[in-house]
């Protein structure tokens, strides 16, 4: 989760400045590569032909879900095509697909001089992918020249002109840039510190040889020479080391189906893209780097089991776990993969960080970079808090939480040592020196982090009473409900209908504030809708919804498309008890239009870290394009549109209340601890029927929605609701949005609005 992060060296007040002009700048154009013509296998489509991927008309089947997962089915893939060849100052000779293995023979690279002048092929994976790339070396020139591979998540940012990428293009043609400081964008790239020399011995041809280090994320690598010489060259492959304890990455144990074939695929897209972020522990990044040190990732994260899997925040870069990520990685993971021992590793390693006063670090101390910004992050500290709730209630874990119940005990304490500085009652990281924030620079009393904090007082409670704690549990609570009003008091705006940033910047109402006060329930139904409705008037713009208004009048405020605050929003949306549908609707809308721009560009299998306003990547070329806390959609559709949710620990009670949001149909798996919920429900002119199995040891909440429309509903064939009230003795209520009926057991079971 790089962002604007400002006390370490890379992320200093001139660095930050440097960001944000990145953010409001329109990329300067896409490199371009000289494609081989469009004939025979070399043109192959990246995905096969007449699937989701690939036919724009493609139309979902019931059941038909496995058309839509990204991920392979074991750990070796191969490249899809060849994208590009350029012989530059040299020359290529025989036939390039030879490095798809493909036909006979091999394809010669020739150099007469040094990397600047040598060939380029370009392989395309098809979609981002990350491990070690093999080649085989067939033969060489009595002195070799040197073989590198070069990575890029996008042909955008993938070097190939003189000025591309700060001039990368002159020491690493074809990579993007993932090594801070060297080609961060305003600064120059000095010294190759992004391709892989792959090693061989002249002498013992031919070989296959591998890479030794991994690359995190990539879409595109490009071969290039370094000498003068020549190399014969032949089938390459990669070893796909991302999920590495997943023996098929491809074998779901949740999935989603819908009506709508976009949202489907950003349903996978973001699944794949937190699989993407899995890796073993000992392949983070240490920064920062020396001059002339060359890429790796092979630092270790500290805290972890080396046995077990991490989640990092971004394929490409940090490749460090972080608080905020996992917040929206590991309920993606539960809800497809339940690699639960990838999120119980990742906690740990997190909250063995903990200070002694009860701040928790927002990432692996990995590298004097980390270091420096250990006590950076206030806002992070409530993440630690709600995803250790997460983690109780969607596994039901309880010696996982007696295990880390006083760490919690102490982070809410530390959370609250702030507030009481305020005689407001508000939360400030001003004077705590901690106001790094996921997207801007603000130590004042924010509506968003009060919320967050709201929030985890309302879960220290309930966690308290898992504990025994009752005394404990009255206290969060009554705590929440006053910092909840001091936020309608202070923060709310009844003039404009929005909530403020901020005490200190009163004329900014930003998305993650208003998102965030209707997500905790801090906004009333009027307030809440208000909210959303200001949002869609004056910040949504042409590929999503921004992070604050275009006519904010605070210049230090500035516009931009943030995937974090976006899926609060997009979430927020489809929560309104709204009867006409229409805050739902704009809520899929906001999905299909944000993540579906991204899906629409490279590397069009996984999700961004941030974009700017013309719709780029937020920060060119050194922007992660497969960045964990951008998949909030998964958990939307899932737990929203077809309705599941945990409402006790590990799923011993849950709820199915769909949202439809127009939609035709939704359909899914969802894995719990009990066994597996699935779901599926279809909305017809004479209305609309869920249906559900559910494990034994579960009671759930059914719900099917009536459009605010007097409706009859059955459970089962039996009328439990009337219309206007519940008949049978059944345990039926509505809100004028669903007709509920609670205690339903485990089960096959049928609730149909009529």
């Amino acid at each position: 989760m790089t962002v604007t992060r400002t006390p370490s060296p890379s992320h200093s007040p001139r660095t930050s400045r440097v960001r944000r002009a990145c953010l409001a700048a329109v990329a300067s154009g896409a490199a371009l590569f000289a494609l081989l013509p469009a004939s025979g296998p070399a043109a192959a489509a990246p995905h096969p032909a007449r699937g989701p991927w690939s036919d724009a008309h493609y139309m979902p089947h019931p059941g038909d879900w496995r058309p839509y997962v990204l991920a392979p089915s074991g750990h070796t893939v191969a490249p899809r095509r060849i994208l590009s060849t350029d012989p530059r100052g040299g020359s290529l000779s025989g036939d390039p697909r030879a490095l798809l293995g493909q036909g006979r023979g091999t394809v010669r690279l020739t150099s007469t001089g040094d990397r600047t002048t040598s060939p380029l092929v370009t392989l395309d994976f098809g979609k981002e992918v990350g491990g070690r790339v093999s080649i085989r070396v067939a033969g060489a020139s009595a002195t070799p020249p040197k073989l590198h591979v070069c990575f890029s998540e996008s042909r955008q940012y993938a070097a190939t002109t003189p000025t591309a990428n700060s001039g990368e293009a002159a020491y690493a043609p074809g990579c993007d840039t993932a090594n801070i400081w060297n080609g961060y964008p305003g600064q120059p790239y000095t010294y190759d510190s992004d391709s892989h020399t792959l090693t061989f011995d002249p002498s013992h041809l031919p070989a296959t040889v591998t890479d030794q280090q991994i690359r995190g994320g990539f879409r595109y690598a490009t071969l290039f020479l370094d000498g003068p010489g020549w190399l014969d060259l032949g089938a390459s492959s990669l070893r796909f080391d991302a999920a590495p304890k997943q023996a098929d990455p491809a074998a779901y144990k949740g999935w989603f189906l819908s009506s709508d074939n976009e949202l489907n695929k950003i349903w996978y897209a973001g699944a794949y893209t937190v699989q993407m972020d899995t890796w073993m522990p000992g392949t983070a990044k240490s920064w920062p780097y020396t001059p002339g040190e060359p890429d790796h990732a092979d630092a270790v994260i500290p805290g972890a089991d080396p046995g077990k899997e991490v989640i990092l925040d971004g394929a490409k870069r940090d490749r460090v776990v972080w608080q905020g990520d996992l917040a929206v990685q590991a309920p993606v993971t539960y809800l497809t993969t339940d690699d639960t021992d990838a999120v119980d590793n990742s906690l740990s390693s997190l909250a063995g960080q903990q200070l002694a006063d009860g701040f928790v670090p927002a990432e692996s101390l990995v590298g004097q970079h980390n270091q420096d910004e250990i006590r950076t992050y206030g806002e992070y500290v409530t993440w630690f808090v709600q995803n250790h709730y997460d983690h109780w209630l969607y596994t039901g874990d309880s010696a996982y939480l007696k295990k880390w119940w006083p760490a919690l005990t102490r982070a809410t304490a530390w959370l609250e040592s702030v507030r009481q500085q305020d005689p407001g009652g508000l939360i400030a990281f001003g004077n705590a020196g901690s106001c790094g924030h996921y997207g801007y620079s603000d130590c004042g009393h924010e509506t968003y982090v009060n919320a967050l904090y709201v929030r985890n007082l309302r879960d220290m409670a309930r966690l308290a009473t898992a504990e025994g704690d009752k005394a404990s549990s009255g206290t969060y609570a009554e705590r929440a409900d006053v910092v909840a009003a001091a936020i309608n008091s202070q923060l709310w705006d009844a003039s404009t209908g929005a909530y403020r940033l901020s005490r200190e910047t009163p004329g900014a109402y930003p998305q993650d504030a208003n998102a965030t006060a209707v997500l905790t329930g801090i906004a009333g139904p009027d307030q809440a809708t208000r909210a959303m409705d200001y949002l869609h008037r004056t910040s949504w713009g042409t590929y999503g919804a921004l992070t604050v208004a275009p006519s904010t009048p605070n210049a230090s405020i500035k516009p931009f498309y943030e995937p974090l605050p976006s899926g609060f929003e997009a979430s927020a949306r489809l929560s309104l008890a709204d009867p006409s549908g229409t805050q739902q609707a704009r809520g899929l809308d906001l999905i299909r239009t944000f993540w579906g721009h991204q899906l629409a560009g490279d590397p069009g299998s996984t999700f961004w870290e941030k974009a700017d306003t013309a719709g780029n990547p937020g920060i060119q070329q050194f922007t992660s394009l497969a960045h964990g806390w951008a998949s909030g959609p998964t958990v939307s559709l899932t737990s929203q549109v077809l309705g599941v949710t945990p409402t006790g620990p590990g799923y011993a009670s849950y709820d199915i209340v769909p949202v439809d949001g127009g939609l035709h149909w939704a359909q899914g798996a969802v894995p719990t601890p009990h066994g597996t919920i699935t779901a599926s429900w279809r909305r017809t002119a004479h209305g609309f029927t869920l249906t559900t199995r559910a494990p034994h040891g579960t009671s759930g909440r059914l719900a099917v929605p009536t459009g605010g429309k007097h409706v009859r509903v059955t459970l089962d064939g039996r009328t439990v609701w009337n219309g206007t009230r519940a008949v049978g003795h059944a345990h039926a209520t509505s809100d004028g949005v669903h007709v509920y009926v609670d205690g339903v057991p485990a089960g096959h079971h049928t609730l149909t609005a009529h």
